[in-house]
C-alpha cells in the first residue's frame, strides 16, 4: 500500500507500460488544473449475487479540458492528502437515470435488420437498427437490450445498462506533469469511455441470455482441430502490455504451491514467472508448442472438442486457467463440468479472452457480440453448469500498446483483457 502522503511513479524509460508505485521523501502536492495526470479508473459493481470488477487506464488526463464541474475528477482534484480517492456512486450520477420511457416495443417493420432469429432475449444491439425513433439514426451505435420478442417485434430497453446499477468507483493517480501553457485542443470524456460496456455482462431481470439457440455454437471451419493446429504458430496473441495485465490477474488468484491445469494450452500460459506454483499440467494441441511452454511441467495432447473428459482424479487441482482459447470450444457446458470435478474445494477456474482469436475456428456467434456480452456468455457457462459457487468478472483496458509492438502505433491501446472467474464450494 502506497502510503497517503507520498508517491512517486517509476517508469522503463519511453514506455509507459512499466509502472510501479513507490514512496518519495516530500509530499504530494496537491493536483491543479494545469497538470497532465496518468490514473487508474476502477469500477466495482455487483448484480445477481455477482461481482464485477472494471479497470480503465486514463492515458493523460488533462485536468484542464477533460475536469468537468461536479464530476468525480473534481473530486479528485481537490483531493489534498492523496493519490487515490474512493466514492460511491449512487444509479443516475454518473450515466442517466433509468427512464421506463426508453422501454419501447418496435414492431418488426420498424427494424432495420427484421430478421427475427437476429434478436434474441438478453442481447444487445446497436440502437442505429431502430428507425422512425426520435433522436436515432443508422449511425447510432449506442446499444439496446432486447428485453423479449413475439411475432410482432421486440421490447427494446434504450437505458445505459448501468442505468440501475450503484457502484464503487475508485481513481488512482500514477504520474503527474504541469504543461506550461495550454493551447486548446478536444476534450475526453473519462467516465463515458470506462463506462462504456459495463453492465452488457449482467443478465436482465435475472433471467439468462439467450446466447445458445440455433446454431450459435456451430463454426466456419467445422474441420477436425488437430488438423488446424498441426502448424505451430509461435506468435504473441495478445501485446505484451496485455499479457502483463493478464498476468497481474492470475497472480491476484493462485497461491504459491498452487497445483495447476492450463487448458487448451499453447506456447505461452501468461502465468506469473515469480510465482512459485507446484505443477502445471497443459493440456493443448500442438506438440512443439507445449514443449516451449516454459511454465509447464507436463502436458499432453487432447482435442477438448471431440474428448470433453479430463483424465485426472476428483480434487486433483487447485486452480484451472483457459487463456485466450474458450471462444473454440462448442461443448463448453461438459468441460465446465470436468473443470470443477477436479478442482479442490474453494478451487478457482478462471477464463481469459481478449478481442483477438482466429475466426474460422471460433464459435459463430462471439464475432457477433459485444466484449462485454462476451463476459455474459462465459459467465453462462460457469451459471449453466451447476458447480461453482460464486462468479465474478474482470476487465482491464486501456492501457498504452508497447512502442515496440508491431501494431503501434495504428493501434494505440493495449489488447483488452476480460476474465470471468468461476469458485468450487468448500474451501
Amino acid at each position: 500500500m502506497v502510503d497517503e502522503k507520498t508517491w512517486i511513479l517509476t517508469t522503463c524509460p519511453g514506455n509507459l507500460n512499466q509502472i510501479v508505485l513507490g514512496q518519495k521523501e516530500f509530499p504530494m502536492k496537491p493536483l491543479s488544473s494545469s497538470d497532465r495526470v496518468d490514473l487508474f479508473i476502477d469500477i466495482s459493481w455487483e448484480q445477481d449475487g455477482i461481482k464485477h470488477q472494471e479497470r480503465y487506464f486514463a492515458d493523460g488526463l488533462n485536468c484542464w479540458r477533460d475536469v468537468f464541474p461536479g464530476s468525480p475528477m473534481e473530486s479528485l482534484l481537490k483531493n489534498k492528502n492523496a493519490p487515490s480517492l474512493s466514492v460511491e456512486i449512487k444509479p443516475g450520477e454518473l450515466v442517466p437515470a433509468h427512464d421506463p420511457n426508453k422501454v419501447l416495443f418496435i414492431p418488426w417493420s420498424r427494424l432495420n435488420r427484421a430478421e427475427p432469429d437476429l434478436f434474441r432475449p438478453g442481447r444487445f444491439y446497436p440502437q442505429g437498427l431502430i428507425s422512425g425513433q426520435p433522436g436515432i439514426f443508422r449511425e447510432n451505435r449506442n446499444p439496446f437490450r432486447c428485453v423479449e420478442k413475439d411475432s410482432k417485434g421486440i421490447r427494446a430497453d434504450l437505458n445505459h445498462p448501468m442505468a440501475k446499477i450503484p457502484l464503487t468507483l475508485n481513481m488512482e493517480v500514477l504520474s503527474r506533469s504541469s504543461k506550461l501553457e495550454e493551447r486548446g485542443g478536444a476534450c475526453t470524456d473519462w467516465m463515458e469511455l470506462a463506462l462504456s460496456g459495463p453492465g452488457m455482462q449482467a443478465r436482465c431481470s435475472g433471467i439468462p441470455t439467450d446466447f445458445f439457440s440455433g446454431n450459435s455454437l456451430d463454426r466456419r471451419n467445422p474441420d477436425p482441430d488437430p488438423d488446424f493446429y498441426r502448424i505451430h504458430r509461435f506468435v504473441p496473441h495478445i501485446d505484451a502490455r496485455a499479457s502483463r495485465n493478464l498476468s497481474e490477474i492470475y497472480a491476484e488468484l493462485l497461491c504459491p504451491g498452487a497445483r495447476v491445469l492450463d487448458l487448451m494450452a499453447g506456447w505461452e500460459s501468461h502465468l506469473p514467472r515469480d510465482l512459485d506454483l507446484s505443477s502445471v499440467h497443459g493440456i493443448g494441441l500442438n506438440k512443439n508448442e507445449l514443449e516451449s511452454n516454459p511454465c509447464l511441467s507436463s502436458h499432453h495432447l487432447q482435442d477438448l472438442n471431440e474428448n470433453r473428459d479430463l483424465d485426472f482424479e476428483d480434487q486433483t487441482f487447485d486452480a484451472v486457467i483457459c487463456s485466450l482459447s474458450v471462444e473454440y470450444l462448442v461443448h463448453p457446458f461438459p468441460i465446465f463440468k470436468e473443470a470443477a470435478r477436479i478442482l479442490k474445494p474453494g478451487g478457482v477456474f478462471a477464463v481469459t479472452f481478449s478481442n483477438r482469436w482466429f475466426p474460422e475456428k471460433a464459435v459463430r456467434i462471439w464475432e457477433d457480440l459485444h466484449d462485454f456480452e462476451r463476459m455474459g456468455m462465459v459467465k453462462e457457462y460457469f451459471l449453466g453448469s451447476g458447480k461453482y459457487e460464486s462468479v465474478s468478472t474482470q476487465s482491464r483496458r486501456g492501457c498504452p500498446r508497447p512502442y515496440q509492438d508491431r501494431y503501434y502505433p495504428r493501434m494505440r491501446l493495449s489488447d483488452p483483457v476480460y476474465a470471468v472467474i468461476g469458485k468450487t464450494p468448500g474451501g
